[in-house]
């Protein structure tokens, strides 16, 4: 077994990543995403499921877009208030979408993974 020689190498990444959207011609939207910790994880979750008294599950997308869009992307260039961006253009939307954590990974991979170990 090796041990660990870098503590840092565990926790999320500091600086978010840069990434540039086409927004049309010759428009440029830059879009910085940062790494989510297991617990933003699991508040991500929280944000967008509702199990009832009567085990019936709810699932609201939105919600958890509007979490993830507040909670992974740091900054925009052109600077993008949160409401602004819940108010894209979908095809702008779906671009940004793609670079933050799919909702079908939260549900599948932390409690699956989380229930083997």
């Amino acid at each position: 077994m090796v041990k660990i020689a870098e503590l840092n190498s565990l926790l999320v990444k500091s600086q978010a990543e840069m990434h540039e959207i086409e927004t049309g011609e010759d428009e440029i939207l830059k879009v910085w995403v940062k790494e989510l910790s297991f617990m933003q994880m699991q508040d991500a979750i929280k944000s967008f499921v509702n199990i009832s008294a009567n085990a019936s599950v709810d699932i609201d997308l939105a919600a958890y877009w509007k979490y993830m869009f507040a909670e992974a992307i740091e900054r925009t260039e052109p600077r993008l208030s949160i409401p602004q961006m819940l108010s894209l253009r979908s095809d702008v939307a779906l671009k940004i979408t793609a670079l933050l954590p799919q909702p079908q990974d939260l549900l599948a991979n932390p409690l699956v993974d989380g229930a083997s170990e």
